[in-house]
């Protein structure tokens, strides 16, 4: 997912456009996103958590298939680890701000 679509992420929430209006990477991104978000919010409970977990596993499974191509599994493996870097990286920074502000000290 591109930066853009991140930031975007973290702005107010746009409707969800019909796939047939999105003429961009960007709006495509949006819409996913969108969808996405509404599905993990929904999915609260470790059980529904565990069920919507699978059910992308599938759908990840599905889009590998059907191209076919080993490469593109790890191309999504290194989608996914790339997420996952970020992701964390974001959370470290805010605990050390978090802490920083706590101690009185200001983050860098």
């Amino acid at each position: 997912m591109t930066d853009v679509a991140l930031a975007r992420k973290a702005q107010a929430r746009p409707e969800t456009l019909p796939i047939a209006d999105c003429e961009t990477q960007e709006q495509r991104e949006q819409r996913y996103l969108a969808t996405v978000d509404a599905l993990v919010a929904d999915a609260n409970e470790p059980h529904s958590l565990e069920a919507l977990v699978d059910v992308f596993a599938w759908s990840l499974a599905r889009i590998i298939t059907a191209k076919a191509n080993p490469a593109v599994a790890g191309d999504v493996m290194q989608r996914i680890g790339n997420h996952v870097c970020r992701i964390a990286r974001h959370k470290a920074a805010q605990a050390e701000a978090e802490k920083a502000k706590k101690d009185g000290i200001l983050p860098h």
